[in-house]
This record gives C-alpha cells, sequence and structure tokens, in this order.
C-alpha cells in the first residue's frame, strides 16, 4: 500500500457526553446508533462543555501473561490476563453535571430555618461514597470525517487535583473507566472509509425491553405458577432471557431471542417476587416483578455474571 497523507488524522473538533447507564427501560438510555459530529447533544445525553487543550485520552489496553515451554526460549504464546478502556479529560466549565461527577455527590439548596432558599447550595462528601454508573460518548471529527466511542457501562475510577490560582482555570480531571457489559467494553462509529469500500462499524439499533404481568389481578404465588411476559423490540443480535434461581445465586437460560417478539416466563409456585435478566449486543436489563403488579421495575442485577 502506498503512503497517502490524506489518512493521516487529527480531532480539531469533538465533544464528551455522559448519561444514566441504560436500564432497558423504553425511557431509559438508548446508545447511539449514528455518528456524531460533536456538536449535537446524543438522545438522552448531556454534554459536559469544553476539555482543556490537552483533549481527550483513549486507552484500550489488553495485560497478557506469557505461556513458557521448555523447549523454547520465548514465549510459545501469549494469554489475556485483562482488558480494559479507559477515557481521561480535564473538563474546564464548572456547571451542576462536572462538579456532581468530580465531587461524587449531589447539591442540594440550604434553606433557613423558615424553609426558604438562602441561595446557598451544599454538596455533602460520604466516608463511604456510592459509585455512579453512567454511560459515556466521545465524539471527534476532522472536515467531515466523523468519529464516535460509546461506553454503555463505565464508572469514574479517578479523580485529579483542584488547583486554585489566580492565573489558571479551574480544571476537573476525570478518568473513567468502562464496566464489563457481557464481554462487551464499548464500540466506534465512523465515516471514515477506513475499510476502503466506505464501510465502517455497523452500529446496534436501538433496543428495548419491558416485563409485564398479564395476570396481576388473578394471580395467587401461594396456589400456582405464574407467568411474567417480557417483551423485546430492535433486536440485531441473540438476546437472552434468564430468570434468577430460588437460592439467587445464579440467572438460569430460559431463551434466546433472535427478533422482536414476546416470551412467557414461569415463575414457580410459592415464588411471590422474580427478577429476570435480558441481555443483548453486551448489556444486561434487569427486572424486579411480583405476582400482584402489572409492571416489571428496573433494577441492578442481583448476580453481575450468569
Amino acid at each position: 500500500m502506498a503512503n497517502d497523507a490524506q489518512k493521516i488524522r487529527f480531532a480539531p473538533n469533538g465533544g464528551v457526553f455522559v448519561a444514566p447507564a441504560p436500564n432497558g427501560l423504553p425511557g431509559g438510555t438508548q446508545l447511539p446508533v449514528d455518528v456524531g459530529d460533536g456538536k449535537a447533544v446524543p438522545s438522552g445525553y448531556r454534554a459536559f462543555g469544553y476539555v482543556d487543550e490537552g483533549g481527550v485520552t483513549i486507552t484500550p489496553s489488553i495485560e497478557t501473561d506469557p505461556v513458557n515451554a521448555w523447549q523454547s526460549a520465548t514465549p510459545i504464546l501469549y494469554n489475556v490476563k485483562s482488558a480494559s478502556m479507559q477515557i481521561k479529560a480535564t473538563l474546564l466549565e464548572t456547571n451542576q453535571l462536572t462538579s456532581e461527577l468530580f465531587w461524587g455527590a449531589p447539591w442540594v439548596a440550604v434553606k433557613n430555618e423558615k424553609g426558604e432558599g438562602t441561595s446557598t447550595y451544599r454538596l455533602d462528601l460520604s466516608s463511604t461514597p456510592d459509585l455512579q454508573e453512567i454511560s459515556l460518548v466521545v465524539d471527534w471529527s476532522q472536515k467531515g470525517t466523523l468519529y464516535r466511542c460509546v461506553i454503555p457501562r463505565a464508572m469514574i475510577s479517578d479523580r485529579g487535583a483542584i488547583t486554585l490560582q489566580r492565573t489558571e482555570a479551574q480544571k476537573y480531571e476525570l478518568t473513567i473507566s468502562a464496566l464489563d457489559a457481557n464481554g462487551s467494553l464499548g464500540y466506534v462509529l465512523t465515516t471514515d472509509n477506513v475499510t476502503g469500500t466506505g464501510g465502517g462499524v455497523t452500529p446496534p439499533a436501538p433496543f428495548a425491553s419491558t416485563v409485564a404481568v398479564p395476570g396481576y389481578t388473578s394471580n395467587d404465588s401461594a396456589a400456582s405458577s405464574w407467568t411474567a411476559r417480557v417483551t423485546a423490540t430492535g433486536i440485531t443480535s441473540p438476546a437472552t432471557i434468564k430468570l434468577l434461581n430460588g437460592t439467587g445465586a445464579a440467572f438460569q437460560l430460559q431463551t434466546t431471542l433472535a427478533a422482536d417478539g414476546n416470551y412467557d416466563v414461569t415463575i414457580p409456585k410459592g415464588q411471590a417476587t422474580a427478577e429476570i435478566k435480558v441481555t443483548h449486543a453486551g448489556v444486561d436489563y434487569c427486572y424486579s416483578v411480583t405476582d400482584k403488579t402489572q409492571t416489571g421495575v428496573s433494577k441492578a442485577c442481583t448476580v453481575v455474571t450468569g
């Protein structure tokens, strides 16, 4: 292949956007399926605003261990020990979004003894903070060539120090690390002709799932089994439906859906509450349902794997 200076890429334009991690509900975060220009905010996401001149660092990494053999002075293969994806950026804008993510806590309006607002806000730092799960999108572009990196599930893994100076703006340095999404760290979209045929990565279509209980008005789990109905739309790859077993130790596979549709999960007699996991495109969506409620409620999965 001949040298081609037109294939050298820069990133003079871009943006970083954040949203709650997807929960599988129709009103929850839907992962982007199109490439962005760094200006238009993806639906359901919020923009971080200005990033300092160092830009954004995206670091996919694989840590390996060598496998050695008696018959060879060099490794005969390498085994994957760990894989990770990190996004690092230093944010310049001081607003509710950037400051709450940096401090890891929400701002609360301070009121006086009469319950009236005081124009003061307070942020309490816990000694046992909760880590917020988010979804991240990074856009960058050059002269109409667009790229977008999507991390479905992530957490802030490190924070830099805020330096207070007379001549330099406050900065919020964040390192955001991808979480496992059933074997996936994320995906990249582009309009760049990287394959030479106008191709690129084919993005997943929007996916949504709900869980309902058809017989919620008449069910009696103490007397008989009952049914929870899973409805899934936007399926582009096999989606699995699993039921948490009675001991709460593992999910048991019920079926695999290859297309949009419904599937009825049978909940055993004597079990009034059930947890159902729907997995699509590497993302897990878990729901809690009871025999007497009409609609399941999205929740964090009891078991992360399985």
